[in-house]
């Protein structure tokens, strides 16, 4: 059976790491930390890479949460890919660890009126 937790979570840190720009298309490495309350409650760690130039722009990224998700502690690391068609982000299968060992699902980011990032986490265990 699937469930969802719901959070809201702020970035404190955004820190491009290197950059490269060749031929009109910029890489970048960028290292984030963010803080989850709700539902997801603790922090995480994301490396991202992108590349952009002046018609598209595209990530990948993992990220490692150590968090509590209904309560139960534990963590496990998510993977990001997104482009101008979308966002996806999955559990890495077996990164599951504490009392999150074994999770698997997916997630989403929104942004609701006043701006606030929400994440939603739809997952078995």
């Amino acid at each position: 059976m699937t469930s969802t937790a719901t959070a809201s979570f702020v970035v404190g840190t955004w820190e491009p790491q290197a950059t490269d720009e060749a031929s009109g298309t910029e890489f970048a490495r960028v290292a984030i930390g963010k803080t989850f309350t709700g539902a997801v409650e603790g922090t995480s760690t994301v490396e991202m890479l992108t590349a952009s130039n002046a018609t598209s722009r595209a990530y990948v990224g993992f990220e490692r949460l150590e968090v509590s998700v209904d309560g139960r502690k534990g963590g496990f690391v998510l993977h990001h890919s997104a482009d101008d068609s979308g966002l996806a982000l999955k559990i890495l299968t077996g990164s599951g660890f504490g009392e999150l060992a074994g999770i698997a699902g997916t997630a989403s980011i929104g942004i609701d009126e006043e701006k606030n990032h929400l994440f939603t986490l739809a997952y078995t265990l």
